[in-house]
C-alpha cells in the first residue's frame, strides 16, 4: 500500500552545513544568521522593515501590540482561521469579533467586516487563506473610512501576489509563518513586516523582553553588558539555528512557488470533471497570484459520502489529509466567553473542506493515485 503523508518538508542540504556552522561558531541564538535571514527575506519580498521572530503566532501578537491594540478594544477577525490569531487578541485583553468569509475565496468578506464595526473596533485581521490573496483593496478602504488598522495574517501567504506585488509590500502589518508545513520553513519561525522603522524597532524590542540591547549586540567586540528594560516584552526571538534552516530556502522560493503552481494544475486537471467536488478558485484581478500553500477541495452534498468518511477511507489506503479549519466561533472556549455567533458561509464551507497532500516532492503518480481515490469515493 502506498504511503502518502499530508505533508513532507523539503530542506536543502545546505541547511545542514549552515546548522553545523552555527553550532561550531559558539553562538546559537539570535545573531548573524537571523540578520542574514531577515535581509534575504526583505530583498525577496521587496520590503524595508522586517523582523524575524520565533513563530507566526509571535508575529501576530507583536503586530497587534505595535498596531496599538489594547485592553477593551475590538478586533474583527475571520472565524475561519487558526486559533493563534484569536488567542493573541485575548492575551492583550481585547475582544475578537468574528466575521464571515467569501465562499469563492474562503477569505474575509469585506461586506460582513463592515457590518461588525462598532465604536470599539480598533483593527481588522485579514487572512490570505491557503495562499489566496484576500480582497485588500476593499478591506483597506473600509479601514481608512473608519480609521482602523489592518493586520494581514499571511501564514499561508508567503509568495502570494496582490496586484502584481508580493503580499507584504503594502502599508499594513503583515505576519508570516515558517512553521514545519509552510512553503518556506525554519521548523519554527515567523516574520513581522512593519509599515515603518518606528514600529519595526518596537516589534524587535518587544521580541526580546523589551530590552534596549540584544545579547548579540551586548557580547560583540564593541558591546557592553549594560542594558535597560523599555517595555514588558516577550521571549519571541528567532535563533540562528532556525534561521540556518530557512536561509537556503529563500533563494529557492521562486522555484518552489512554480513547482507548487504546477502541482495545483495537475490536481485540477484530474479533478475538474468530478461533479461532486468544488475546486479552489483562481485569484480574480490582474496581477493576483495564489501561493498554493494548501490545495483545498470541497465535497458537495451530492457526493452521498461525507467529508469525514472520505478522510477515513483515504487514510485506509495510505493517503494523509487534513481539514483547514475548524471555525473558532464553534469552539468550546470561545463560546464560553460569549463569542459564539452565526456565520452561514463559514459553517457551510467547514462541513465540505478537505485539504489534500501538497508538497514539492509529491510525484505525478502520487497525485494521480490521490485523485483517482478521491474521484472513486465521491462518485460511488
Amino acid at each position: 500500500m502506498k504511503k502518502i503523508p499530508f505533508h513532507k518538508p523539503s530542506i536543502p542540504s545546505l541547511a545542514l552545513k549552515n546548522i553545523q556552522n552555527v553550532l561550531d561558531s559558539g553562538w546559537i541564538t539570535t545573531g548573524e544568521k537571523v540578520t542574514k535571514f531577515e535581509e534575504s527575506l526583505s530583498n525577496l519580498l521587496g520590503v524595508k522593515y522586517a523582523v524575524a521572530v520565533s513563530s507566526g503566532t509571535a508575529a501576530l501578537h507583536l503586530a497587534y501590540l505595535a498596531a496599538g491594540i489594547r485592553e477593551g478594544d475590538e478586533v474583527i477577525v475571520p472565524s475561519y482561521t487558526f486559533c493563534s490569531a484569536i488567542n493573541t487578541i485575548l492575551h492583550i485583553g481585547a475582544k475578537p469579533i468574528f466575521c464571515d468569509i467569501e465562499e469563492s475565496t474562503l477569505c474575509a468578506d469585506p461586506f460582513d467586516i463592515e457590518k461588525k464595526i462598532t465604536s470599539k473596533t480598533k483593527a481588522i485581521v485579514v487572512v490570505h487563506f491557503a495562499g489566496m490573496p484576500a480582497n485588500l483593496d476593499a478591506i483597506n478602504a473600509i479601514a481608512r473610512k473608519h480609521k482602523l488598522k489592518v493586520i494581514e495574517d499571511a501564514a499561508h501567504g508567503f509568495m502570494t501576489k496582490y496586484k502584481g506585488k508580493w503580499v507584504g509590500q503594502g502599508n499594513n502589518f503583515v505576519c508570516f509563518s515558517f512553521y514545519a508545513t509552510k512553503n518556506l520553513t525554519s521548523a519554527e519561525g515567523g516574520l513581522v513586516v512593519c509599515p515603518n522603522k518606528k514600529t519595526a524597532d518596537l516589534v524587535r524590542t518587544l521580541s526580546l523582553h523589551g530590552m534596549s540591547k540584544s545579547g548579540w549586540k551586548r557580547y560583540t567586540k564593541n558591546g557592553t553588558w549594560r542594558y535597560d528594560i523599555l517595555y514588558p516584552g516577550f521571549k519571541y526571538n528567532l535563533t540562528d539555528v532556525h534561521a540556518a534552516i530557512g536561509l537556503p530556502q529563500v533563494t529557492l522560493a521562486n522555484k518552489v512557488h512554480l513547482r507548487r503552481a504546477k502541482l495545483a494544475k495537475e490536481y485540477i486537471s484530474l479533478l475538474k470533471n468530478n461533479p461532486n467536488l468544488i475546486l479552489p478558485a483562481e485569484p480574480m484581478g490582474h496581477g493576483n497570484e495564489h501561493a498554493w500553500h494548501l490545495f483545498v477541495v470541497r465535497i458537495k452534498a451530492t457526493a452521498k459520502i461525507s467529508r469525514d468518511k472520505v478522510i477515513e477511507e483515504m487514510k485506509k489506503v495510505g493517503i494523509g489529509t487534513s481539514v483547514h479549519f475548524i471555525p473558532n466561533h464553534t469552539q468550546r472556549y470561545y463560546k464560553k466567553r460569549g463569542l459564539g455567533c452565526k456565520l452561514p458561509v463559514t459553517e457551510k464551507v467547514f462541513n465540505q473542506v478537505l485539504s489534500l497532500p501538497f508538497y514539492e516532492r509529491l510525484s505525478k503518480s502520487e497525485v494521480k493515485y490521490i485523485c483517482d481515490t478521491l474521484n472513486n469515493l465521491t462518485n460511488a
